[in-house]
């Protein structure tokens, strides 16, 4: 490993200790692929936020009405089927403010409630792109048995992939419109590739990754 290499990766190390240290009050979630929120997930569905609902001291609720599964669970479905969804009252324990408006959201159910937090997915349904419309459809599916790994985090600390996993090199909290295998590709097993898990790549993300190259370029 290149002495720079180390160092770039103290750098990052060092900045996410600090950036986590200043939440100890705050909610504080890991960056992760919707893929992997989509594999993790009880439920993934499309709903329309309807209104605010009445909770709990500790909970704000949601009607919603689901237009469309993605995935779900018998149980998450009874859930849902309430026309509701939980999450925490404030955004220090990963509460969540939604509007009037259609999300993807990923989730858990926990007794008879669903629940959404920070730390789930809520994308509002016009920014999710074409390829992560797919995904949620059925091709994220079929790579949940691969590992997307935070290339943030583990690109200095080995080189040496495992077979099974995908080093997400493009993730960003900086610049999240250039985060091109997160907008516009999948980790899966590749035929061609003697089933390893790798990238499956289509023209908006070549684009994407063009757009990304010019843009290093014209930085200092």
């Amino acid at each position: 490993m290149k002495i720079a290499n180390v160092f770039v990766w103290i750098l990052r190390a060092s900045f996410l200790i600090t950036f986590l240290a200043g939440l100890t009050e705050a909610c504080s979630c890991m960056l992760h692929h919707p893929q992997e929120h989509y594999c993790a997930a009880d439920y993934v569905a499309l709903v329309k936020v309807i209104q605010q609902a009445k909770g709990d001291e500790h909970m704000t609720a949601y009607h919603i009405k689901v237009k469309k599964e993605f995935k779900m669970t018998e149980k998450a479905r009874h859930a849902l089927s309430q026309g509701l969804i939980f999450t925490p009252r404030t955004g220090s324990l990963c509460g969540r403010s939604l509007k009037h408006t259609r999300y993807l959201i990923t989730g858990r159910v926990d007794g008879k409630k669903a629940f959404l937090s920070l730390c789930d997915l809520a994308m509002e349904w016009t920014d999710v792109t074409h390829k992560q419309k797919r995904g949620f459809r059925r091709l994220y599916q079929q790579g949940c048995h691969c590992k997307v790994k935070n290339g943030m985090f583990h690109r200095y600390i080995s080189r040496q992939q495992n077979k099974n996993q995908c080093l997400w090199d493009t993730a960003s909290f900086r610049e999240p419109h250039l985060d091109c295998q997160k907008l516009h590709s999948f980790c899966a097993p590749s035929a061609r590739h003697d089933n390893r898990c790798v990238w499956l790549k289509g023209r908006a993300y070549r684009q994407c990754m063009k757009e990304r190259a010019a843009q290093r370029e014209r930085e200092p």
